[in-house]
């Protein structure tokens, strides 16, 4: 970890040395929101406006004579609730560097927020997230290529109350490369991982992933990454009624394809075990988390853009209950969008967002219902 501080810390210098005709801009954003369901109750649900504002920076640049590519960004906002504001109001902060060029990519991501209270009496979750990664790949104008990627996921949370999340993560993988061309390729990886946990040994663990996929320019107007995944997961000490030893099929998915210039259609998705705590009369290590999503825009008149996110979420919970039934749950929402691009510096809009949880078990279920409205501009 204090490896990637000091990179950090070599990388936030390193803007003194670079050069480009315009490397700053600023951004500052105003949302205000109506959600009628801020606790995500299935009774006694409660109800808010939430004015949102934030301000931020991006830097970008060439660092001159070294073929390298300097980028930094920093984003702070504050979120205002009519209800109870002294619980609800909070913060948030987000920052990332990263320095790359077509073989390398060296960063870090920080990110400062807080997860929704679960009730009026309750507070929110304030927790911190740091991520440093480096990635190295051979070129890609050789039909063979090889790769090797590193990140530590650093997780904590500011009371006691969820230190049973605090967590540091590794991930280390290995890539093999068959370049079709300079802008596609496929690829075969392994990723090995370890998991600790400052204050939960039960869920430490080890495992690893191996996938298979495609990667660049996927046909003349399609864009992205798809593959399928094997992971594996051991840990490495007994919960009673949980396996030690888990494993599970999944993939992963970001595709773009842009028809025209007036258009664009976006499909995301994923699979994979997710870390959780979660007890209601039944602890958890994991949950299999089974993720797609579609997005669609076009632009009308060229100043207007209409935009729909249809999205699916299935989070199947890996303890069983004694009947051998295990908690399932299915989100499901629906977000259309409005957009006027008044100049190329300012924009504005207006969405709406339903989203409802399904759950075999009754106190999970929910239905939420949001509408926004947000002007944004850059400088």
């Amino acid at each position: 970890m204090k490896k990637l501080v000091i990179a950090f810390s070599i990388l936030v210098m390193l803007p003194v040395m670079a050069a480009a005709q315009k490397p700053l801009t600023f951004t500052a954003s105003e949302n205000v929101t109506y959600d009628d369901n801020i606790y995500l109750t299935k009774d006694d649900t409660k109800g808010s406006v939430i004015s949102t504002t934030r301000v931020g920076a991006q830097y970008a640049a060439n660092i001159p004579g070294s073929g390298l590519e300097l980028s930094a960004n920093a984003l702070v906002g504050y979120n205002a609730y009519t209800e109870k504001p002294s619980t609800n109001n909070y913060w948030d902060t987000l920052a990332g560097v990263q320095l790359q060029n077509d073989y390398m990519k060296l960063g870090d991501r920080f990110i400062y927020t807080s997860d929704p209270a679960n009730s009026a009496l309750t507070d929110r979750a304030k927790r911190v997230q740091n991520v440093g990664y480096l990635a190295l790949k051979t070129s890609t104008e050789k039909t063979f290529g090889l790769g090797i990627t590193a990140e530590d996921i650093f997780d904590r949370y500011m009371k006691s109350a969820w230190s049973s999340l605090n967590r540091n993560r590794v991930n280390l993988g290995a890539q093999a490369f068959y370049n079709v061309s300079p802008k596609t390729n496929f690829f075969v990886e392994y990723v090995y991982s370890d998991i600790h946990y400052a204050d939960n040994d039960v869920n430490n663990s080890t495992g690893g992933s191996v996938g298979l996929g495609v990667n660049g320019q996927l046909a003349s107007k399609v864009t992205g990454t798809a593959k399928l995944t094997y992971d594996m997961r051991d840990y490495k000490n007994d919960l009673a009624g949980a396996k030690n030893y888990n494993d599970m099929v999944g993939y992963l998915a970001a595709l773009e394809w842009q028809p025209t210039e007036q258009n664009v259609i976006k499909l995301s998705g994923q699979r994979q075990m997710e870390e959780t705590t979660a007890y209601v009369g039944n602890p958890n290590r994991y949950f299999a988390d089974t993720l797609v999503s579609l997005y669609g825009s076009q632009k009308i008149y060229d100043k207007w853009t209409a935009s729909l996110t249809l999205s699916w979420e299935n989070m199947n919970y890996s303890r069983e209950y004694s009947d051998g039934t295990k908690r399932n749950d299915d989100l499901w929402s629906v977000r259309p969008a409005l957009d006027y691009q008044f100049e190329k510096w300012l924009s504005a809009g207006v969405w709406y967002q339903f989203r409802t949880r399904d759950s075999n078990e009754d106190w999970a279920k929910y239905d939420r219902n949001q509408f926004g409205i947000y002007a944004k501009a850059l400088f």
